[in-house]
Formats: structure tokens, sequence, C-alpha cells
């Protein structure tokens, strides 16, 4: 014989109890008798928590605040907005938590009109509000199994989909799912007569990085370098990485030119980034092709063949640059040119130096020590007992000119 002392034993000693009550399912009630509600309530509660609505309005807020709703049972007739509109937004919803959570429509016993209209906007089940309770739970379980058994494929699905489309490492777009966006962004440009670029880009000497800090140095160069990129591409441009050290961009509306400032921005923001792996500061820089459609169109493959090519010549030609035209091209020459000829700015110089990146600055030192000088000059005014020998610095990199 067991007294009250050993069931509440019994039920604190048993395994997961305390989580179960936590993770009771949740069940919207709605209906304008506090009467019905409560006896509603009262069927179900052994098993789950529910919360109550008067009315459909009170329902549609409950169900847009609360994402653990798992199930409606509702009344048809209401004020303000009744079952039948409350059904109606749910099943137009965009969410598919709304569209296919299960609804149990609460009718008089004998009201098959009112049970078909309410089929037809979308109830799953009814029950006759002469129902006893224990028919009520029964339903009630075998719904909120349903939206549970839907919740799960749907979360799968998400997760399939993240999967074939997603890059492990980077969480970019992979590959397979650039190739779709980008043919649908080409196709949209071409029906518009609009520009589409394409930009290919690849880590300067990556092997080199992977041999000197370790394949998970270079894991974190890749995933350091696909933010720096994401933060520095416009809003419309889609960003993928296409495999090891090779990243591309589908750039709509974008003719050759702008495909040029936007390759800089992404060239110079990776420069002037700072990759720090376990103490070891990595310099990383990158190398960039373009290629624009031309009038009459072209496809995904050929722009990306067409980008690749010139990516290899911007590696020729030294790396750390970009390469917008053919190898004989005027343009390509000059732009070059400017890449060499342009002095960094202080600032900039100063970053490269403490991110190693100093492979554009040794043709002006000269120049950046000439920025310096000012600055120099006023350390031995502010320093008067031990000044710079300003006169050997200016000899010494007069030199370098």
């Amino acid at each position: 014989m067991h007294d009250g002392n050993d069931t509440v034993n019994l039920l604190v000693e048993e395994p997961g109890a305390a989580s179960a009550a936590v993770l009771k399912a949740r069940i919207l009630i709605v209906d304008d008798s506090a009467t019905i509600r409560a006896t509603l309530s009262r069927a179900i509660g052994s098993e789950f928590d529910s919360i109550e609505a008067t009315n459909g309005e009170e329902a549609w807020a409950c169900l847009e605040r609360d994402e653990s709703i798992d199930l409606v049972v509702t009344d048809l007739d209401m004020p303000c907005l009744d079952g039948y509109g409350l059904i109606k937004k749910m099943r137009t919803h965009s969410l598919s938590r709304m569209n296919n959570m299960p609804v149990i429509v609460v009718t008089g016993a004998n009201d098959t009109e009112a049970r078909e209209k309410a089929f037809v906007a979308g109830a799953n089940d009814f029950i006759a509000k002469t129902s006893d309770h224990v028919e009520f739970l029964a339903r009630v379980r075998a719904h909120q199994k349903l939206a549970q058994t839907i919740q799960e494929l749907e979360e799968s699905r998400r997760f399939l989909k993240e999967q074939a489309n997603t890059d492990p490492l980077t969480k970019l777009a992979n590959r397979r799912n650039f190739f779709q966006v980008a043919a649908s962004s080409l196709s949209q440009m071409q029906r518009q007569n609009e520009h589409f670029s394409i930009i290919i880009l690849d880590i300067d000497h990556f092997k080199r990085i992977n041999d000197t800090y370790g394949h998970q140095a270079g894991d974190y160069v890749l995933l350091e370098l696909a933010k720096v990129l994401q933060n520095a591409i416009r809003e419309g441009d889609a960003l993928a990485r296409m495999g090891g050290e090779e990243f591309v961009v589908a750039s709509p509306y974008t003719n050759r030119l702008a495909a040029i400032v936007l390759s800089e921005r992404l060239r110079k923001a990776v420069e002037s980034a700072e990759f720090v792996y376990e103490g070891n500061r990595i310099p990383v820089t990158i190398s960039l092709g373009i290629a624009s459609m031309a009038k009459g169109g072209d496809d995904v493959d050929k722009l990306l063949a067409v980008a690749d090519s010139r990516l290899y010549l911007a590696k020729q030609k030294g790396r750390n640059r970009i390469c917008a035209s053919d190898k004989t091209s005027r343009a390509d020459r000059v732009m070059d040119v400017e890449m060499e000829m342009v002095c960094p700015k202080l600032d900039d110089a100063i970053t490269m130096i403490k991110h190693g990146n100093t492979f554009r600055l040794i043709p002006h030192l000269h120049e950046l020590v000439e920025q310096l000088i000012p600055i120099l000059e006023l350390v031995n005014k502010e320093n008067a007992d031990s000044p710079l020998d300003l006169k050997a610095i200016k000899k010494a990199f007069g030199a370098l000119k």
C-alpha cells in the first residue's frame, strides 16, 4: 500500500520528469467563451501547456509572438476575427510554421455546413462541443504528433538545402549555388539590357601560408578572408567560394569600369586587413581577374573562363593586382602602371607594413619618407634636447630616389 509521499518521491526520482514538464507542447485555445476555454484547457492540462485567446485577433498576435505553439484549437463564431478568418490568415502566411500548423475546429454537433466551410478554409479536424475530454485529448495528441513530425521534416529539409548550397568552412555560397544565382542574375541583366560582371580572385602564395604556418592557419585565413570580402562587396553582389583558395563575385548592373573599382576595393581591403593566427602575423594579398558581359550576351561558363584567364595574367604580372583585359590591351597596361606608380597614403603604408604586405611599398620609400619628414621636424621641436639627425635621414633616403 502506497501513501501520498511515495507518489511524490516516484515523480521526483523519475528520470527526465522535470525536463518533460518544461518541454510540454503548447496548444493555443481560441474561444470567446471563458467556460469553454477553461473546459478545453483542463482536458489537456495533464499533457500539454495551454494558452488562451478570446478571438481571432488575439490568437493571431499569440501566433506571431510565440513560436513554441504547436497546434490551434478554435471556435468559429467569434468577434473581431472569426475562426474562418484566423485559419485563412494562417494558411496564406509566408512562414511554413503557420502554413503547416494543425488546426482543430470546435463546432456544434450537427453543424455540417460549418465543418465543410472550415475544411475549405484549411482546418485539419473538428471536434463537437458535446464530445467528452477523452476524445478531445486523443485528437490533440494525434495532431500535435503530426505537427512535430512536420517540423522535424522541415528542419531536415532546411539543413539539407544549406548543406547542398553552402561552403562548410566559410559559410559562403558554394560553387553549385553560385552557378544557380549567377545564371539567374545574368539572365535578368540580359532581359533588361544591363551590364553584368564576374570577378574571380584567389589568395597569393596560399601554399606558402599552409607550408609556413600549417593547414589550420590556412583555414583561418580562408575564413577571415571570407568575412573581409563579405564586408567589402555591395548589396546585390553574390559572393561564393569556388574551392581551395579561389572565390568569385557576380555583380549585376556592373560594367567593366565599375568592376575594376569594386575589384580594387576588394584588393585593398584584403591588403589592409590583419590576419593573426596563434601570434603569427600572416601577410595576405589577392589577385583578381574580371570579365564583363559583352553585347549580345554571354553565359556564366564563358565569363568565368575569361575571368579565370585574366586572374592567371594578374598572377604572372606579380600578384596583388587586377587584370580586366587581355595581355596586349593598352587599358590593362595603363592600369598596371597606375597600380605600380601611385604612392599609398602614409597611414595605408603603415598598415601594410604592420600586416607584412610591403610588396607595393618598395618603389615608393623615398616619397613615403618625404611625407614623414614634417612629423620628424615636429618631433625635434618638441624634443630639442635630443633631436633626430634629419640631415642624415634625408641623405640616406635620398639615395633611394
